[in-house]
Order: C-alpha cells, then structure tokens, then sequence
C-alpha cells in the first residue's frame, strides 16, 4: 500500500501532518512546547510518555494543543523540555 505524502512518517513515527498541527498550534501549550521539541529532536512520544507516566494518546493530545496535561504534570513537562534543551546547548 502506498502511504500519501502527507502521511509519510519521519523517522520517529510523527507524520508530516501531524508535523503540521503541531506547528500551528498554539504555541503557549507546554505540551505544545514538548511535542515541537520532541518533533525537532527526532524523540519518540512513546518515550516521553512512558517516562512522565502518561498514555501515548495523551502526549498526542498535548503535543497538538487539543488536550491540556493536568497542572500536576505541567511541573514535570517543564523539568523535561528544561532537560531536552539544556542537552541541545
């Protein structure tokens, strides 16, 4: 089966369309803000949501701003893009 271009994957699994809404989301979102670091360092969402302790269709939803993660989580979402950008400097 052919895949359409606007769902080829990259490497990670993330689909260009998905790549697409995450980028014209809402970008003041922390999970917004987790889900474009996480595109543009090739991280799978799996990994990060197996490491803060959420679904992988919760990171999703977060990641394209239609779900905000509960404000208890929002402390740990911080510490991990402060984590995953101080790796990048």
């Amino acid at each position: 089966m052919r895949v359409p271009p606007s769902h080829t994957m990259n490497n990670t699994g993330y689909s260009r369309k998905f790549i697409q809404a995450n980028k014209t989301a809402d970008q003041k979102h922390i999970g917004v803000q987790l889900g474009r670091i996480c595109i543009d360092r090739d991280i799978p969402v799996q990994d990060v949501a197996e490491y803060i302790g959420v679904s992988r269709q919760a990171a999703y939803m977060w990641f394209l701003g239609k779900s905000l993660p509960h404000p208890k989580m929002r402390e740990t979402i911080a510490e991990v893009i402060k984590t995953l950008k101080a790796k990048s400097n």
